[in-house]
């Protein structure tokens, strides 16, 4: 936990952090898909085992600082997906999308 930085703090660090994390999580996602579909399914088990692993060792150290960073990083994920499946959704070329 971090007694010396405040909620506001903490929040202010963890949902950038969360933001990113979710990005990267969500916006791969487009990826792995391409290559289960592309016959290449050990390389997309090995990319999902990735993803999770990261975005879990992501949040394991968001809980480590404390539940407001934890919170703030949760909401960030959220946010980011909110994002990306939107622009996939009202993308007309949504199969070809990819993160910027």
């Amino acid at each position: 936990m971090m007694p010396h930085l405040g909620a506001t703090l903490q929040i202010a660090l963890g949902l950038p952090l969360g933001m990113a994390a979710g990005w990267i999580y969500f916006g791969t996602l487009h990826w792995s898909v391409s290559l289960l579909t592309g016959g290449s399914a050990g390389r997309a088990i090995v990319l999902q085992v990735a993803r999770l692993g990261g975005l879990g060792l992501i949040f394991f150290g968001l809980a480590k600082l404390g539940p407001w960073i934890l919170l703030a990083g949760a909401a960030g994920l959220l946010t980011a997906r909110f994002v990306i499946v939107r622009r996939v959704r009202l993308s007309p070329a949504s199969a070809s999308w990819r993160a910027p």
